[in-house]
């Protein structure tokens, strides 16, 4: 059987196709990205949000900085997501490892928001909006 005609292959996306309508509506409103940098950058929704969902938008846009090949990194420090959420490290430490259970991923390189991951964020982006 060719994988053409094989019907499991209607299961396989690529990982820039993961829920990029979900992302850019959860995003909407909260975050853009700076073209020449791929730099994350809070705008006026941003604020509005707790620090557990400015995690998310944030590393969620990192990921978005990636998929449009602005960015070359999907993970962050907790030193960078205290800077961008507004809190002290030692408290975005705490966030991070809480979001842990749920939606993020530690690595070697920082936390980062594993594509597994993105719809369910997306859902809570959206949540804590309404």
């Amino acid at each position: 059987m060719s994988l053409e005609s094989d019907p499991l292959e209607s299961l396989v996306v690529s990982q820039t196709e993961v829920a990029t309508d979900a992302i850019a509506s959860a995003l909407r409103g909260l975050v853009s990205i700076v073209k020449e940098t791929g730099e994350v950058m809070p705008i006026a929704g941003f604020s509005g949000l707790d620090v557990n969902s400015k995690i998310l938008a944030y590393l969620l846009g990192l990921r978005v900085a990636v998929i449009l090949g602005l960015g070359r990194q999907m993970s962050a420090t907790a030193d960078e997501v205290a800077d961008i959420v507004g809190v002290d490290p030692q408290r975005a430490r705490e966030y991070l490892s809480r979001a842990k259970r749920k939606f993020l991923l530690k690595t070697t390189d920082g936390w980062q928001l594993p594509v597994v991951r993105v719809s369910a964020a997306c859902d809570e982006l959206n949540k804590k909006r309404k």
